[in-house]
Order: C-alpha cells, then structure tokens, then sequence
C-alpha cells in the first residue's frame, strides 16, 4: 500500500494569449510511502525527504500562473493541501515522517492519507516586477506570500499559524528558466 502518484498540466500561450503560462499540478503519497522499517534505507538524506518537500502522508495542489508583456511580470502561485503528522506523545507512528521505523504504524490495513494529527497547508504567493536589465536579467519586484499552517492538534513543534510576508527586492537571474518543480 505504499504508493504515491503525482499528474500535471502546463498550458503555454494559454487561451491564445502571447506569454500566458498556466500550470496545475496535483501530488499525492500515501502513509509510510518513503519510509523503511531500518529508517536508514528511507528515501532521505540530510534529515530531508528525497522524494517531496512533504514526505509522505499529504494530498497537495499547486497552481501556477506566469505573465509578461513587455519588460513587465507577474507570477502567482497557490500550495493547497493536508498532511497528517505524528500525534504529539502517541508512539505510534502515523506514515508522514519518514524517518520513523514504519514498523511503528498504526494499523497493516485502513491507513488513509492525513491520518495522524491532519493539517491543512494554504501557501499563496503573488509577485509583479520589472526586467531592468534583460542582458543579465535584472528585475526590480514586489511580492506578497500568505501562509495558513491549520493542525487539528497543536502542540510545541504545530501550531495553527497564519503568516503574511510583504517584499520588495531586486536580483538577477542568471538563467531564464521557464519551468518550476
């Protein structure tokens, strides 16, 4: 029963309109799907999972928006998704940290994705800014990223948090990447 899946679409010029990009993308990775009962052989290095940011454990959704005419951006980005997490003081494991022995689990059969202490995850990013240089591709931009982190349960390492950020910078791009992970 470990598994996971990930399915996506990136429509460029969407709609017929010049430098619109749009991308939807949808993962998923059922409890102790990168886990091992020697928590050596996980699918981790560097106490981070090689195989999603999330670990295991999580249904997640992102889209993706990318507009530019003339010298002017925008970009707009949307991360929904629930992962369930261990309960705090309960020694069962419940599939989302990787690096616990899934030998721990809490059941062989009726594991459902987000089970544990379930959490909903809202991160939305907005970005318009201006390519001042487009031999090096230096840009001038302003930002506003929002993040809602919502656990059924709080406890000293969750908490039910709502964070806004507001930047402005400028920086360079060596490279035109057109494509985000």
């Amino acid at each position: 029963n470990k598994s996971g899946f990930q399915i996506g679409a990136k429509y460029y010029h969407a709609f017929g309109i010049d430098n619109l990009y749009l991308q939807a993308e949808f993962n998923a990775a059922r409890p102790y799907t990168y886990s091992h009962d020697e928590p050596v052989l996980n699918y981790g290095h560097n106490n981070q999972s090689m195989a999603h940011l999330w670990g295991a454990n999580f249904r997640e959704l992102i889209l993706i928006g990318h507009y530019t005419k003339d010298r002017w951006f925008a970009n707009a980005k949307i991360v929904a998704g629930t992962k369930g997490f261990d309960i705090a003081g309960d020694p069962v494991s419940y599939g989302g940290d990787i690096y616990r022995n899934n030998d721990d689990r809490a059941s062989d059969y009726g594991n459902e994705t987000g089970q544990g202490n379930t959490t909903n995850i809202v991160v939305g990013d907005l970005q318009v800014g201006y390519l001042v240089n487009p031999a090096v591709n230096l840009k001038l931009f302003t930002g506003l990223t929002y993040r809602n982190f919502n656990p059924e349960m709080t406890s000293a390492g969750l908490d039910k948090t709502t964070t806004v950020w507001f930047n402005v910078g400028l920086r360079t791009d060596v490279f035109d990447w057109k494509f985000d992970f």
